[in-house]
């Protein structure tokens, strides 16, 4: 009996070291729970946001579990249940290990100004999850200034799709913006996101007091040289007090898809003013909508000598490869130095323009 007793600890003992050895080396297999290193809480890491605004989010995320998903929480430390809740699940962060975030979680306009607590959770393919948290304060937005209807895009046919395209100028606008002391300027700034491909430029419009611009309607270039990617435009609008309102948007910048190739002016751009023999093929992602040639002296860009667009080849809509061949008459030139500008347009508002010298000789 004795035996069987001793014989039956031994197996029960076995049994328990297999299940807590199995449970080890389960736990083994788990990676490490996701790191989180959130560097900016705000605007220049102010833990601060203006309701009506947005809040500026920016870190990194080292998940050798792969990411699953990324919720953000900010409710209000006391006598409110206020809450803001925006979750990431699909996108530039999800399945990966490594992700540098940054976003611009929206602010409501009733958010009640106060101190708030932020939760910043990121989940992994495994279920483990780690939370950063953060003081915030939220501040109430100038109840004198307003911006409605914000918009970037492409052309003027598609005003809110958040996309340029890079040698072009998209439209920035808002339906209307207001400020009951007097708008004294609005400024404008857009940077590309990354160090490894920084760019940036800002532009202000200035105002003599008004209290509303409606139908705000500019062009922001975005010049030739600038890579394409992920930007953050920011939109400020001063009144003549000196408070600001700020909103801000997520745009991408993109290649415009059109490429002209075998171009031929002249004789290695030589001609002579009655005869300007030019060709060349454009190949486009989009289809073509037109494409404009026009002859002019550098000092004076906006004196045409040749001014022509062509639209009918492209009524059809479905144009995405066109050679272009003619001869080119530039009416009064004299002999001298020119340029012949090429403008080609795709459907979707993106243009493609070239500048190429010109000398045209005495007949």
């Amino acid at each position: 009996m004795n035996k069987k007793l001793g014989l039956g600890l031994v197996l029960l003992l076995n049994l328990c070291l297999l299940i807590f050895s199995s449970c080890s080396d389960d736990d083994d297999d788990k990676p490490t729970k996701p790191v989180i290193n959130l560097t900016e809480i705000g605007s220049e890491n102010s833990k601060m946001a203006i309701a009506g605004s947005d809040l500026h989010l920016e870190g990194s995320i080292l998940a050798d579990g792969t990411i699953q998903r990324i919720d953000v929480e900010i409710h209000q430390e006391e006598n409110s249940d206020f809450e803001i809740e925006k979750a990431y699940t699909d996108g530039k962060y999800i399945g990966v290990k490594n992700a540098d975030f940054h976003e611009h979680i929206d602010i409501p306009a009733e958010a009640p100004a106060g101190k708030y607590h932020l939760h910043f959770t990121v989940t992994d393919q495994f279920g483990q999850t780690t939370t950063v948290e953060s003081e915030l304060t939220i501040e109430a937005s100038p109840v004198n200034i307003a911006i409605e209807g914000l918009v970037f895009g492409a052309g003027h046919d598609f005003p809110d799709n958040n996309i340029g395209y890079i040698g072009t100028a998209p439209v920035i606008g808002a339906t209307s913006i207001k400020a009951d002391n007097g708008i004294d300027r609005v400024f404008v700034e857009i940077h590309s996101e990354g160090e490894t491909t920084a760019f940036e430029q800002d532009t202000t419009y200035t105002y003599n007091g008004e209290t509303e611009v409606k139908d705000f309607h500019k062009h922001l270039l975005i010049p030739s040289e600038a890579p394409a990617g992920d930007y953050h435009l920011h939109f400020k609008v001063y009144d003549k007090q000196g408070k600001v309102l700020e909103k801000s948007m997520d745009v991408r910048i993109k290649e415009t898809g059109i490429t002209v190739s075998a171009l031929e002016i002249g004789d290695n751009n030589s001609a002579v003013a009655s005869n300007i023999h030019t060709e060349f093929k454009v190949n486009a992602t989009d289809p073509l909508a037109s494409i404009r040639v026009r002859i002019y002296k550098a000092s004076a860009p906006a004196t045409y000598f040749y001014n022509n667009t062509l639209t009918e080849e492209f009524a059809a809509g479905n144009v995405k490869e066109y050679t272009f061949h003619k001869h080119l008459v530039a009416t009064d030139a004299p002999a001298g130095e020119y340029i012949l500008e090429i403008r080609i347009n795709d459907a979707k508002g993106a243009n493609n323009t070239l500048k190429e010298k010109l000398t045209i000789k005495a007949e």
